[in-house]
């Protein structure tokens, strides 16, 4: 049985079906903290006192490290991160920018148009992720 005359609802094997994928701020800060992480000398910090208070009272801002905007198929994603000691913070900032942008477009389908990072601290190696609570 093929075509739309035994089910009106399913589509003909050559009908193209058109729809939209929508992917929630959150899974994109999720999915940029994961792509962070992926980064050698990144470690992901969260917002703490009033920026978590702030960040909580504005819409789509994150407080586990990363915040996410997202419009029709763009995101631009912001990051805050600790460098560990003594990486060059800047070329660590350039990688994590680079490897976020292909793995949020790669795996949300969205044009990335910007990943802003901050860098809120610089703990010594190795002693940033014994130290972090999950």
């Amino acid at each position: 049985m093929t075509g739309t005359g035994d089910n009106p609802r399913a589509p003909d094997a050559g009908t193209r079906v058109n729809g939209r994928t929508l992917v929630r701020p959150r899974a994109v800060e999720a999915v940029a903290r994961q792509a962070a992480t992926e980064v050698d000398g990144v470690e992901l910090v969260s917002r703490s006192g009033a920026r978590r208070f702030l960040a909580g009272l504005l819409p789509g801002s994150g407080t586990d490290g990363a915040s996410a905007s997202v419009g029709a198929g763009v995101t631009a994603v912001e990051l805050h991160l600790a460098v560990t000691w003594p990486r060059p913070v800047a070329e660590v900032a350039a990688a994590a920018r680079s490897h976020v942008q292909a793995r949020v477009g790669e795996l949300t389908g969205y044009i990335v148009t910007e990943v802003d990072i901050v860098v809120d601290a610089l703990p010594p190696t190795g002693r940033a992720r014994a130290e972090r609570v999950s």
